[in-house]
């Protein structure tokens, strides 16, 4: 999942308002995560035995919520796929994902190497969170974007999906899910990430989350507890953003990251700055 802010109206009816900050483009955690339906898809197996897909899915996500409670960093790489089905074109990013707990919010930051569009080599880009500055930085355009998300020593849960500025694919707590989101465990299907469990989570007509996308696909390694793909529908199925972490694993986590990894690339100062501060949002409570 990238993260940019999103206005105007959604494909579920919003109405202009205040700018927001949204997992649009955030490889996931966001959360920001391909199957063009958005209602969920439950297979045969899922429908015969249902109290058996009930026991299992509140196992996986336990063990999600487990796996996130001694987390202390995550070093892996990612390959990041937009697929606009209104323009009809594709845009994949490569590079890394950093993710470091410190006080009072969590560092991370993505790099994305190169980026391909529809055959066409792009340049850098990078997303840097250092705990209350959010930067949107493009290498193609020379522009560093600086958007407040939390005010100076504020503290805010990151993990929280019903409050946070946007999602990531762990801390998150079982009952956050179950409350936001109808989820079902669907049969493996060729093309999966190997040794995963694939959730497809759709919001709930009542959670905030219902104007944000139409659903949400965690592919979650039964090893690790971990997703190892998220993917992302909305705009009635016309845009699926896809996040793959190849080679997440054991060594990925805990791996020794520290604060001087977050550092600004000196290029940076040499780019147009855009600050833009924090305001309220408008999806949130008042």
């Amino acid at each position: 999942m990238i993260l940019n802010r999103t206005a105007g109206v959604s494909p579920r009816g919003r109405k202009p308002g205040l700018r927001t900050y949204a997992p649009s483009k955030w490889p996931a955690w966001a959360i920001i995560v391909a199957a063009a339906a958005v209602q969920p898809v439950l297979s045969q197996d899922s429908t015969e035995r249902p109290a058996a897909n009930a026991v299992r899915i509140d196992e996986i996500l336990t063990q999600l919520q487990q796996r996130s409670d001694g987390l202390q960093d995550i070093r892996c790489e990612v390959r990041f796929v937009e697929d606009d089905r209104i323009n009809l074109t594709q845009r994949t990013k490569f590079g890394g994902i950093l993710f470091l707990m410190t006080k009072p919010n969590p560092h991370f930051l993505i790099h994305f190497e190169k980026t391909e569009a529809d055959g066409v080599l792009g340049k850098q880009e990078w997303y840097l969170f250092d705990g209350q500055w959010l930067y949107q930085v493009v290498e193609r355009i020379a522009q560093v974007t600086k958007q407040e998300v939390a005010r100076s020593g504020m503290e805010f849960d990151l993990f929280d999906l019903e409050k946070a500025p946007f999602p990531v694919p762990f801390g998150q707590k079982r009952e956050t899910i179950l409350r936001n989101f109808n989820v079902t465990l669907t049969s493996p299907a060729p093309g999966d990430p190997p040794r995963t469990d694939h959730l497809i989570c759709v919001p709930k007509p009542d959670s905030r989350l219902y104007r944000k996308y139409e659903r949400l696909e965690l592919f979650v390694h039964r090893d690790i507890h971990l997703p190892s793909r998220i993917v992302v529908t909305k705009n009635n199925g016309y845009e699926i953003n896809t996040a793959d972490f190849p080679d997440l694993s054991e060594k990925s986590i805990n791996a020794g990251v520290k604060p001087t990894d977050f550092e600004k690339p000196a290029a940076w100062k040499k780019y147009k700055e855009v600050v833009e501060e924090l305001v309220p949002d408008d999806d949130g409570p008042p």
